[in-house]
């Protein structure tokens, strides 16, 4: 159960260095430098209350881990041993890239949910 949960704060913790990441690298800049880099946002909605629009892009964040698959202890040869067996197990995941533009498109903030830790989020200085 500690497990679990420090896995989960781990993850909301590393989805929140992301934002924090993204914003700084993309606060002021034009949203046309963005669109170049993300390409054309999944879909463009509207946020009347913080007189903002916002592109919202998904990403496939999944990847590949070697994991123990089983083990095995018993007689063998007249000795006794043990086995571990190992496979490549695939976890799969998205990451939703949330961008608020202002009326003068400019960026404002960037949120990202979702298992985004592997996800290049901000240009190359």
């Amino acid at each position: 159960m500690i497990r679990l949960l420090v896995f989960c704060l781990g993850a909301v913790l590393l989805s929140g260095c992301s934002s924090l990441e993204a914003t700084s690298a993309w606060k002021g800049r034009p949203v046309g430098e963005l669109i170049d880099y993300f390409g054309v946002p999944r879909v463009i909605m509207v946020a009347p209350d913080q007189d903002m629009v916002v592109l919202r892009y998904v990403r496939d964040s999944t990847y590949i881990s070697r994991e123990a698959a089983g083990t095995y202890t018993g007689p063998e040869n007249g000795q006794l041993v043990h086995r571990e067996y190992w496979q490549d197990v695939e976890h799969s995941g998205s990451c939703e890239i949330n961008v608020f533009v202002d009326r003068a498109h400019v960026v404002q903030k960037v949120r990202a949910n979702g298992r985004c830790a592997v996800i290049d989020m901000a240009p190359k200085a």
